[in-house]
């Protein structure tokens, strides 16, 4: 293993490590909002939360400075790039049919596993609806006038 490599997979993984943290913080802050008891939580919360994404931004760019991925500065948002991997994604899709059978196969899988869905769903209503009556039926009996 290259020595000068270990410091910038240390850094990433430091940097990874952030990420994640910060994006659970930014995640949970919604729900910590809804449920603060006072006026003092509820800004402390959100301050949290806006520093949570204020992080997760920055330590995007320096991930990206760590892996040497570079916009150019014309192009603020990497629009460009990603219109010409769309354009090359739309190309191989035309051209491979092996693409196609597979797309195929997954809309007739994604139907059957809908349908299993379906009847399972149904099943548990009908299980339920039986519980139910079952219980109304027990209590009309016993204590019904």
């Amino acid at each position: 293993m290259n020595r000068s490599m270990q410091p910038s997979r240390i850094a990433l993984g430091f940097i990874e490590a952030g990420l994640t943290i910060a994006g659970i913080v930014a995640a949970i802050t919604p729900l910590a909002l809804w449920a603060s008891w006072s006026e003092t939580v509820f800004y402390t919360v959100l301050s949290a939360g806006c520093a949570a994404f204020l992080v997760f931004i920055g330590l995007a760019r320096v991930r990206g400075f760590v892996m040497g991925e570079t916009v150019p500065p014309t192009d603020v948002l990497g629009l460009k790039g990603v219109r010409q991997r769309l354009e090359n994604w739309d190309k191989l899709q035309e051209q491979d049919h092996e693409v196609g059978r597979k797309q195929r196969s997954i809309k007739g899988d994604v139907g059957r596993e809908f349908g299993f869905m379906m009847r399972v769903a149904v099943g548990l209503i009908l299980a339920a609806a039986v519980v139910f009556i079952g219980v109304w039926a027990m209590f009309e009996f016993y204590y019904g006038a």
